[in-house]
C-alpha cells in the first residue's frame, strides 16, 4: 500500500488553516443569532440542559428525498429539525447553545470503513519513521529514540516506506545493527505486512524455529521459506540463505514474543488521545480492522476498548472485528500431511470462542465486536498479491513464485475452511469483511461466497460483506459484487501516483497498462456497487483533504507531495494535468513524474465523494438507519467545516485540500471544537 502522512503535521494544518464559527447561548427574546465570544459550547449555561442549533450553513444533508436546507436542529443524541433558520430558532430556549456555521459546510460525520483502532499504542509509545524516505533520515530518528530510552530490552516501532529500499531486497539488518547491535530491534512497515529486524531479532526468530513453533512447518529458515505459502509469510534471505532482516507477512508473527505488553491502562490513555484526534478531523464512526500486536496487547486493547464504551468515555462509535487466517488452521496429522478434518473442529472451537467473546466485549452502541476478518490475499509491494496470470512479469513470477502466479493463494486447499466461516457468520449474525488486493484473490474469495449464499442468503443483506482495498477487481468480479450486494472499501488515498508506482510496482508487474488497471472506483459505482472510503491507518493518516482531492483528481496534494519530497524535490516533478506523457521515457533519467494516476476516468464526482465519506461507509456496517446523513430521527453525527466545500470544488480544487472541520458533533454531543 502507500505511505502514511504525520499524525503531528495533520494537527499543524487544522490548527493553521481552519476558520471560526460563532456560537451563542440566548434567550427567547432574542430575534436574531447574536456573537458572543465569550460563551462556548460546554459552558455552565448550555451544559447537558439544551439542545444545539446550527445555522446560516449549507448543509449536506446526504438523503435521497433532500433539499437544501440551511439549519439543523439537536435534542438529546438526535436530529429533530433540518430546514431553514427561522424554522431553527423557533426551537431556541434559555439553554440553547446556537452556532452561526458562517455560510460554510454543514453535513455529516465521516465514517471510516476500515482502521486498525488499535494503532494507538504504538503510535504513542514507539519508535514513529513514517513519511521519510531517506535511510540515513530514518537511522537518525532512530537513534534518537534509542539514546532517549537506552534501558529498553526490545526497540520497537513503525512506519519504515517500502521505497526508500531496494525493490528486490528491502530493508537489511546491518542498518539497524549500527544503531542497535546488542539488543532486538523490529520495525514494522507503515502497511503492516512486514517487519524490519537487526541481526538480535533475527536469531530470536531463528530461536524460535529451532525450538519449534505451533502451526508452523519447518525448524530452519530454509524450510520455513519451503512451506511459505502454508506458513503464510517468507524470511527473506541474503545470496548466501541468510536471514536478511526483511520478515513477509506472518512471518513477523515469529517476533511477536519481542513485543511489549500493553496494559489496559496504558491502551485506554491512548486509545483516549487517539479519539481526540480523530474527532477533530471530524470522523466519528469506524470500522476496526483488527488488533496488529502481541497477544497479551490484544486482549488487554479489547478490554480497555469495551470499558472505555462502558464508562461512557468512548464517545466514537466503533465496529470491530476478529480474524479467521488460513494458516492459523493448518493442523497436521501424524505423518505430518495436512489434516482437513482436524483443521475444521479446530476453526469450529475458534469460532465458538469468539462468539462469545464477541457478545461479551460489545456492551453498548458504541462499541460492538460483530465482523469477521479475514485475508484473500496480502500486498503488491510485497509481491504477495493474488494476482491473476499474466499480471505479475513473468521473471518475478519465476524468481519468486517458483513459476507459479497461484503461489499467492494463501488459502489453497483450505477453501472448506473459508466456507465454514462464511456459513458461521451468517447463523451468528456476524459481518463478513474481507482483504483483497489482487484481481485473483477477489474472484477466489467471491466464488465460495457464492457457494454458500444458497444456503445462507442473508449474508446478501446490506452491509453484511465487504471487500476491502480492491486495488485489481476484474470487471465480471464487479458485477458479481454488485449482485451479491458486496461493497467495495476503496481507499482514495492509494489511488495517487507517487514512488511506489515507478519504484515497487512497475518492476513487479508485467506492463503499465496491467498496474494502470488499479483502484476502478468508477466502474464500481456505475455498477451499482457500494463504494466506501477507508485509510487502513496507520497505513495513511485520514485527511479530509487529501482524501477528497484525491478522490475527485486521483493527483497527489500538494501539501502531500511537499511533506513526503521535502529535501529532494529535484528528483521528484509534480504534474496535475491528465493529458501530461505518463511514459516514463518522456522524462529525464533523473526525473520522477508524479502524474494523475491512470485510468484518469477512474476518478470520482463530488456528490459520489460526499456519498462514500458518509453514508456509504454507513451502509457497508450496516448503520445507514441510525448515520450517514441528515434527516429528523438519526443520530446527530455532524461536522461543521471551514469552508463552504461545493462551493471551493466548484471554483479552485487547490482550496479543497485545506478543507477540515471547525466543529465536530458524535450523538448529539460537541467532541472538537477548534480553539
Amino acid at each position: 500500500m502507500v505511505k502514511k502522512r504525520s499524525r503531528f503535521l495533520a494537527i499543524a494544518l487544522s490548527a493553521s488553516l481552519l476558520t471560526g464559527i460563532t456560537v451563542c447561548s440566548s434567550s427567547k427574546a432574542e430575534a436574531a443569532v447574536t456573537t458572543s465570544p465569550e460563551i462556548t459550547a460546554g459552558s455552565e449555561a448550555s451544559a447537558g440542559t439544551g439542545n444545539i442549533i446550527i445555522v446560516n450553513g449549507a448543509v449536506e444533508q446526504i438523503a435521497d428525498d433532500a433539499e437544501g436546507a440551511s439549519a439543523v436542529v439537536i435534542e438529546g443524541d438526535k436530529i429533530v429539525y433540518v430546514g431553514d433558520d427561522d424554522g431553527a430558532m423557533e426551537y431556541k430556549n434559555d439553554a440553547s447553545t446556537v452556532y452561526d456555521a458562517e455560510g460554510n459546510t454543514v453535513m455529516p460525520a465521516l465514517v471510516e470503513s476500515h482502521l486498525h483502532f488499535s494503532t494507538a499504542m504504538p503510535t504513542m509509545y514507539e519508535i514513529n519513521i513514517a513519511d521519510i524516505i531517506d535511510i540515513d533520515e530514518m537511522s537518525a530518528v532512530i537513534q534518537e529514540f534509542v539514546d532517549a530510552q537506552p534501558d529498553l530490552d526490545v526497540y520497537t516501532g513503525s512506519g519504515w516506506m517500502q521505497s526508500a529500499f531496494d525493490v528486490e531486497t528491502g530493508p537489511t539488518a546491518d542498518i539497524l545493527d549500527k544503531i542497535c547491535p546488542d539488543r532486538p530491534m523490529v520495525l514494522q512497515n507503515v502497511d503492516g505486512h512486514g517487519y524490519w529486524a537487526n541481526t538480535k531479532a533475527l536469531e530470536y526468530v531463528a530461536k524460535c524455529l529451532a525450538e519449534g513453533v505451533e502451526g508452523v512447518t519447518g525448524n530452519t529458515i530454509a524450510e520455513y521459506n519451503e512451506h511459505a505459502q502454508e506458513n503464510g509469510g517468507r524470511i527473506v534471505t541474503d545470496a548466501d540463505g541468510n536471514a536478511s532482516g526483511w520478515l513477509k507477512e506472518s512471518a513477523g508473527n515469529l517476533i511477536n514474543g519481542l513485543l511489549p505488553a500493553y496494559t489496559v491502562e496504558q491502551c485506554k490513555e491512548a486509545l483516549l488521545a487517539q479519539q481526540d484526534w480523530l474527532t477533530s478531523l471530524g470522523f466519528t464512526t469506524f470500522y476496526d480492522a483488527g488488533c496488529l500486536l502481541n497477544e497479551a496487547t490484544n486482549e488487554n486493547y479489547l478490554q480497555a476498548m469495551s470499558e472505555l464504551a462502558e464508562e461512557g468515555k468512548l464517545k466514537v462509535r466503533v465496529r470491530s472485528s476478529f480474524w479467521v487466517q488460513p494458516y492459523d488452521f493448518n493442523v497436521l496429522d501424524a505423518d505430518g500431511n495436512y489434516d482437513a478434518k482436524a483443521s475444521a473442529a479446530a476453526l469450529a472451537e475458534y469460532l465458538d470462542m469468539w462468539k462469545k467473546k464477541c457478545d461479551d466485549l460489545s456492551v453498548n452502541d458504541h462499541y460492538q465486536v460483530n465482523t469477521l476478518k479475514m485475508m484473500a490475499d496480502q500486498v503488491l509491494e510485497g509481491g504477495t498479491a493474488y494476482l491473476s496470470e499474466g499480471m505479475y512479469s513473468d521473471e518475478y513470477v519465476n524468481e519468486n513464485l517458483d513459476g507459479d502466479y497461484r503461489k499467492n493463494d494463501v488459502w489453497a486447499g483450505k477453501y472448506d475452511l473459508m466456507q465454514q466461516a462464511f456459513r458461521f457468520a451468517a447463523e451468528n449474525d456476524l459481518n463478513l469483511h474481507v482483504h483483497t488486493i489482487g484481481d485473483e484473490a477477489v474472484t477466489m474469495y467471491l466464488d465460495n461466497l457464492e457457494a454458500v449464499v444458497g444456503d445462507c442468503p442473508q449474508l446478501t443483506e446490506e452491509g453484511r460483506v465487504s471487500t476491502a482495498h480492491c486495488q485489481f477487481v476484474k470487471d465480471e468480479d464487479q458485477d458479481r459484487m454488485a449482485k451479491l450486494g458486496v461493497s467495495a472499501i476503496v481507499s482514495p488515498y492509494w489511488a495517487i501516483m507517487d514512488d511506489y508506482y515507478w519504484g515497487v510496482y512497475m518492476p513487479i508487474m508485467s506492463s503499465q497498462e496491467a498496474l494502470d488497471t488499479q483502484y476502478p472506483m468508477q466502474t464500481l459505482e456505475e455498477k451499482g456497487v457500494n463504494v466506501a472510503f477507508h485509510s487502513d491507518y496507520v497505513v495513511t493518516e485520514p485527511d479530509m483533504g487529501w482524501l477528497y482531492y484525491a478522490a475527485l483528481t486521483r493527483t497527489m496534494p500538494q501539501k502531500v507531495y511537499d511533506m513526503w519530497y521535502e529535501g529532494v524535490e529535484e528528483y521528484y516533478y509534480r504534474d496535475t494535468d491528465p493529458e501530461a506523457s505518463h511514459d516514463i521515457e518522456d522524462y529525464d533519467e533523473d526525473v520522477m513524474p508524479i502524474l494523475t494516476l491512470e485510468d484518469y476516468d477512474q476518478r470520482l464526482d463530488f456528490e459520489q465523494t460526499l456519498e462514500a465519506s458518509t453514508i456509504n461507509g454507513a451502509k457497508s456496517m450496516g448503520l445507514a438507519d441510525e448515520i450517514g446523513s441528515i434527516e429528523t430521527g438519526k443520530m446527530a453525527d455532524i461536522i461543521i467545516l471551514n469552508m463552504d466545500i461545493r462551493n471551493a470544488v466548484e471554483k479552485s480544487l487547490d482550496d479543497l485540500e485545506t478543507v477540515a472541520p471547525v466543529l465536530t458533533i458524535a450523538s448529539g454531543e460537541v467532541v472538537y471544537e477548534e480553539a
